[in-house]
């Protein structure tokens, strides 16, 4: 719950100095009352304080003699709990006559400052007084359910309730207005009338000299507790001496029994309006000096229509001028005998039609709602309800199936798998089968398709197929090693992948054109359109090449037989390569 914070200025302190004390006329009405009149501890009140001295009698009072001083001195701490501020307070027990979960009261109460008097300074602490609370009966802390309370910039009224512990005023179930700014050596007359309740149903409403100033509606009780009354003077310690005056307390049950000095009010004779029609009761009882209270229609075969039946209070009763009366007044003849409504939920709309006519009743609006449950066509619910008792020709309200919610389906291709499931779950659908599928053009995870389609309008709750990708196809490199270098291309792109770099090799035992090895090598799996290097042969290196014999000096013989040996090799060598060259070529 947010912070409730209302502002409110109080209507002008018409009193601008305690007036001379009256006799005190408390109504004999009321539940409990104290004037101070012999002891500050009249009336079952006990002090909290650090001595009796803190309580003294002082007079006038607000309306009598006499009322209670409440003093505090520097350093009358730890009082009761109060910790490091100054307490000196007056305490009603518990009891079950006031202060509980569900009870209605009035109380009013009178509280002066006299000239004395320290309001809370501003200071770089927040610096405060509570003069007047009923406090939350838990020995646990929090702020009291309700309380007068001084501040630097002036008076205010706090309120706590509900659930949680209140402490801060930023906690949840606090409230609070302004009062203004506190003045010296006048009387602050105050009325409540409060309903005690943690609940939603509580009320609390304060008047300050007559004019309201509180108008509040919620919890005024924390949950499991009740709470008691404190006239208090509980208040940061300010080094100095504080007094406050405190005069009469009342608690009764009406705002009567809480009014203190007001004469009775006149009374006058309540005149016979039975009989009469509608608009000259009221003009009689106004014309008495009378209200017209609460008019009820009855209905009457004996008295016509519009006429009173009856009044309350009865003609030739002495009540207080003002006052309302209450009148019956006939609404003719009663109606004819009711029929009860048929049930035809679960019914097609054709026969809770025929059912409902037959009944003696029309059928009224027909509503079409969607439904999971409910077929589409029947009858999902019925207004009165089955059972209820109408009149003879009254209209029954229908709301009719028009079978489960459409929806259209989102669109999730080429999101990620979890992405999609949640869109798909966010349109009240659901995810059907997931088929994974390899592709070289969706990233692995994603969405390739879905189905029913994008758009498609299905009802809610419906399987929503998606076919995923699991990134490329892995395929086996195949064997080209010994195939020629047109044979391994169209082995390698057959297979789904691509020739990479093709390099030249001699070799002795590789024919030339042949594959001598490939990279990655045959049977490793690799994905759909990668690359198989592979190296070529360029056939048998050529021929090393022969040393020229030293023939100087030799035997004619000798060296054309060396010399004639070593240019038959040479020459056989170089014919042979030649021819070798020539047939790879060919082939």
């Amino acid at each position: 719950m947010k912070l409730l914070r209302a502002i409110a200025v109080a209507a002008a302190i018409f009193v601008l100095a305690p007036p001379p004390p009256a006799s005190a006329q408390i109504s004999p009405s009321a539940v409990w009352s104290c004037e101070f009149t012999n002891s500050p501890t009249d009336c079952g009140l006990y002090l909290e304080a650090v001595a009796s001295n803190r309580a003294t009698i002082v007079s006038p009072g607000r309306d009598g003699p006499t009322a209670v001083q409440l003093t505090t001195q520097p350093g009358d701490i730890n009082i009761a709990g109060s910790g490091s501020n100054d307490r000196a307070d007056l305490v009603l027990a518990r009891s079950s006559t006031y202060c509980n979960q569900g009870q209605d009261e009035w109380w009013a109460h009178s509280l002066m400052f006299p000239p004395g008097y320290v309001p809370p300074p501003v200071a770089s602490v927040w610096n405060w007084g509570a003069l007047f609370d009923f406090h939350n009966s838990s020995p646990g802390g929090g702020q009291p359910n309700f309380m007068v309370y001084a501040t630097p910039t002036g008076l205010e009224l706090h309120m706590a309730g509900g659930p949680n512990t209140v402490n801060l005023p930023s906690d949840p179930g606090y409230y609070s207005i302004v009062i203004g700014p506190i003045t010296k050596n006048v009387w602050y007359d105050f009325v409540y009338h409060v309903k005690w309740s943690s609940g939603a149903d509580g009320l609390f409403q304060a008047w300050l000299n007559g004019q309201q100033v509180m108008n509040y509606s919620g919890a005024n009780l924390y949950v499991g507790q009740s709470c008691y009354l404190k006239i208090a003077n509980y208040h940061t310690e300010l080094g100095v001496p504080v007094s406050v005056v405190h005069s009469r307390v009342v608690m009764g049950h009406t705002q009567a029994d809480v009014q203190i000095g007001s004469p009775p009010p006149p009374t006058v004779l309540v005149p016979n309006v039975v009989g009469q029609m509608q608009a000259a009761a009221t003009s009689a009882i106004i014309s008495a000096g009378l209200t017209l209270g609460t008019v009820t229609m009855q209905s009457s075969t004996t008295v016509a229509p519009g006429n009173v039946i009856s009044q309350s209070p009865a003609a030739g009763t002495s009540v207080a001028s003002g006052l309302a009366v209450n009148l019956v007044v006939s609404s003719g003849a009663p109606p004819p005998a009711p029929v009860p409504v048929p049930n035809v939920v679960g019914q097609t709309q054709a026969a809770a039609t025929s059912a409902i006519t037959g009944a003696g009743l029309t059928v009224g609006t027909v509503t079409m709602q969607s439904s999971t449950t409910v077929p589409s066509g029947n009858v999902i619910s019925e207004s009165p309800a089955a059972g209820t008792s109408v009149a003879k020709g009254s209209a029954v309200n229908l709301v009719v199936s028009s079978g489960p919610a459409q929806v259209a389906v989102p669109n999730v291709v080429g999101q990620t798998q979890a992405a999609a499931t949640s869109a798909i779950s966010g349109a009240g659908l659901t995810v059907g089968t997931v088929t994974m599928q390899s592709s070289t053009t969706v990233a692995s995870g994603n969405v390739i398709s879905e189905s029913p389609a994008a758009g498609t309008k299905v009802a809610s709750g419906s399987a929503v197929s998606l076919v995923v990708s699991s990134g490329p196809a892995q395929v086996a490199v195949p064997n080209v090693v010994g195939q020629m270098q047109a044979a391994a291309t169209s082995a390698i792109t057959g297979a789904g992948l691509t020739v990479g770099a093709v390099t030249q090799q001699s070799s002795s035992t590789v024919a030339s054109g042949s594959v001598i090895s490939e990279s990655p090598t045959a049977g490793t799996m690799v994905a759909s359109g990668s690359a198989v290097s592979f190296v070529v042969s360029s056939g048998a290196p050529p021929p090393a090449p022969v040393p020229v014999p030293n023939v100087v000096g030799g035997g004619g013989g000798g060296a054309f037989d060396s010399f004639t040996l070593a240019a038959l090799l040479s020459s056989l060598i170089g014919g042979l390569w030649r021819a070798r060259k020539i047939r790879d070529s060919v082939l």
